[in-house]
């Protein structure tokens, strides 16, 4: 069993937590998220549309570290040609699903001073992000696949804030490929994705005392 991701993960949470400390603010939000898959090839992998909800702590005014913790759902589909009820290719569609804690660290800075209360702003960041898997579902009964436990995203994004509240979008670029690349999944799969992200969030902004 490979103890890093185990480890790796008991740090980021605990770093996370500790970050509250020195936090300016807690962000509590939660949103919409697709899957852009790269070299989707002869299983045809599709993205379909998830979902994430989580928190991210506030570290900083103008430049900024923003740590967080979410949970992800993503959603995927495959395609197989089935010869086997017909002499006519069939396509037949199989949908994936998978589970994750996800946790990004972005740094960014703020296009106005935070200091001066500004009622609108703007952000840009970028940093890595982190996927510990929770579970996998492949609805397909007569294939199995053995997902990665982590998955590394490096990628960027921006947001709005308007009061107490906030939007924000961003685009993350896959490290690693989804699944483990074993023979299992070479006698069933021709293709082993990498899946990128995009995700659009909104929610709450509590501003701590300082």
């Amino acid at each position: 069993m490979n103890t890093r991701v185990p480890l790796l993960l008991s740090l980021t949470l605990s770093i996370a937590v500790l970050s509250t400390v020195s936090a300016q603010e807690i962000r509590l939000g939660g949103g919409y998220n697709g899957s852009n898959v790269n070299k989707a090839g002869t299983d045809r992998w599709t993205g379909r549309a998830g979902y994430q909800f989580g928190a991210d702590v506030m570290l900083g005014n103008r430049f900024f570290v923003k740590p967080g913790i979410h949970f992800m759902v993503r959603n995927m589909n495959y395609t197989v040609v089935d010869t086997s009820t017909s002499p006519v290719a069939n396509n037949v569609e199989f949908r994936y699903t998978d589970r994750w804690l996800m946790v990004p660290v972005h740094v960014g800075v703020h296009l106005l001073d935070p200091a001066d209360d500004h009622t609108v702003n703007a952000y840009l960041q970028a940093g890595p992000t982190a996927l510990f898997k929770l579970n996998a579902d492949l609805n397909s009964p007569n294939s199995t696949v053995t997902v990665n436990p982590a998955q590394w995203y490096f990628g960027g994004g921006a947001g709005v804030e308007i009061s107490f509240v906030f939007i924000e979008a961003g685009y993350n670029v896959a490290m690693n490929k989804l699944f483990k690349d074993n023979d299992n999944f070479r006698d069933n799969f021709d293709t082993n994705p990498k899946v990128n992200q995009l995700y659009v969030t909104a929610g709450v902004r509590l501003k701590l005392a300082k």
